[in-house]
């Protein structure tokens, strides 16, 4: 029905992400079956069918699918695009030059130009590996035979019946594997080495590191970054002793974990474990604390700070820096947590709560919004597939509003509504009342979906009943 007066249509009333008051707006709702929204001064329309379960949406060059919560799909008209089925089971993804999808996470496909940032790989873990890297193309068939480029921390990795056979490659450094992780040769420019583990083996750099152990883990020593102002020599009896020194730090360690000192010169602070890590004092200017977990902890790093009181019970993190202020406070991890940021530089703030599984409330650069329940999103915040595929399943009511006045609310997906807008409004209880006003001037409500109307404007006042398109009309509008 058309309706007189213009409705904010501020985020797609909780389902997406903005609009605005169109003085053209259209609505026609029949709870649950269908919720239909449109403004073409907004260049909007939506149509949502059964609840949250369907959803047709066009906003801009932007159009919407989802049949909640099997399938999700976001195209815009140069054919960028977004798919969602079942999350995280497969997830699609497509932009001018570049394409991916994944399935659990395991198989997972990415290729597109130069320019795309595509990783041009595709995998299905831990078995199948192919992709194109600088160094030329890949295959890897795990374990039987294959080879890797930049994966795991290293330039390159072959391997043959693994872990028979296997070779890493990382910053001219070559380690052949036999029997990993028994045996091994260590090969590179000026760089020799062997590994009988966990018997014995050492490996040395010319000018660069010299690498000794004996039964692993109990007796090791390590000269490392001998090419460097920070040289660091590592001397180990574990567990009895531990000796870590460079020009920048020191630490040593008698009975890990149980009695440990750092004294690092670098960042002027000295600190003490008494067993690591329960226990420890730090004293220093920018790095200082005490630790007494589970009761009491406070620590200053910089400009962090954390604090712990009858852990896991409550935790507080701070920041405070030149360009930001963050602090969260957490009760049992994720059963409630509150956070505050400012960035100084750009003047956005933000403010989340989450106290699951009840409710989630987000405010950021004055528009807040409120949701009830909360089953998923704590655990993973800022996650736009769960918000857009799963989450309205189970919000029974939202509300959203801005430091104007402005506001939309929903309660089980619109079976009450409401939008403000300015002296604008309009709410409905479906089916027993709507209610709608432009201004003082001018008001429309209705029972019963059209049983009895009852109309107030410029042109005076009509009454209608029954349905029926004529009524009775009055009077004219003082003024």
């Amino acid at each position: 029905m058309k309706q007189g007066f213009s409705f904010l249509l501020m985020f797609t009333i909780l389902w997406c992400a903005s609009s605005a008051l169109a003085y053209d707006a259209t609505l026609s709702t029949l709870w649950p079956l269908w919720d239909y929204r449109a403004s073409e001064a907004a260049d909007y329309k939506s149509t949502h069918l059964l609840g949250p379960l369907l959803k047709y949406e066009t906003k801009g060059f932007e159009t919407d699918y989802a049949l909640r919560p099997l399938f999700y799909r976001a195209v815009d008209d140069d054919g960028v695009s977004e798919t969602d089925v079942l999350y995280p089971i497969f997830g699609h993804k497509r932009e001018q030059d570049s394409s991916s999808f994944h399935i659990l996470r395991l198989f997972n496909y990415d290729y597109g130009g130069p320019e795309s940032g595509s990783r041009n790989r595709s995998y299905l873990f831990p078995f199948l590996f192919s992709g194109e890297e600088d160094q030329g193309k890949y295959r890897a068939f795990f374990p039987i035979h294959g080879t890797l480029y930049n994966w795991f921390g290293r330039d390159r990795i072959s391997f043959t019946l693994f872990p028979l056979y296997g070779r890493t490659e990382r910053k001219g450094t070559r380690i052949d594997n036999v029997l990993w992780p028994f045996f091994a040769r260590i090969t590179g420019e000026h760089e020799s080495g062997f590994k009988a583990w966990p018997i014995h083996g050492q490996s040395q750099k010319e000018g660069v590191y010299c690498k000794k152990f004996f039964l692993w883990p109990i007796f090791f020593s390590e000269s490392l970054r001998l090419n460097t102002d920070n040289p660091q020599e590592v001397r180990a009896a574990w567990p009895f002793y531990i000796s870590k020194d460079s020009p920048e730090r020191s630490s040593r360690t008698i009975l890990w974990p149980f009695f440990s000192k750092v004294e690092n010169r670098e960042k002027d602070y000295v600190s003490w474990n008494a067993p690591w890590p329960l226990v420890r004092v730090t004293k220093g200017d920018k790095y200082h604390g005490l630790k007494i977990l589970p009761f009491y902890s406070d620590e200053t790093m910089d400009v962090k700070r954390q604090r712990w009181y009858l852990w896991p019970l409550y935790k507080i993190e701070e920041m405070n820096s030149e360009l930001i202020m963050r602090r969260r406070d957490r009760v049992l991890f994720f059963l409630y947590s509150d956070v505050r940021e400012v960035r100084y530089e750009t003047g956005d703030s933000l403010r989340r709560i989450d106290f699951w599984p009840f409710f989630g409330y987000k405010s950021a650069n004055g528009v807040s919004h409120l949701h009830v329940l909360s089953l998923v999103e704590p655990f993973f915040p800022n996650n736009q597939s769960i918000e857009r595929l799963w989450s309205p399943l189970w919000r029974v009511y939202q509300q959203k509003w801005d430091q104007q006045g402005n506001r939309v609310v929903s309660l089980l997906w619109n079976l009450y509504w409401s939008e403000k807008q300015g002296d604008r409004l309009a709410w409905e209880l479906f089916p027993v009342v709507e209610y709608r006003k432009e201004s003082q001037l001018e008001s429309d409500i209705t029972f019963l979906k059209g049983l009895v109307r009852y109309r107030k404007g410029l042109d005076g006042k009509q009454l209608n009943l029954f349905y029926l398109p004529w009524g009775i009309h009055w009077g004219r509008a003082a003024g």
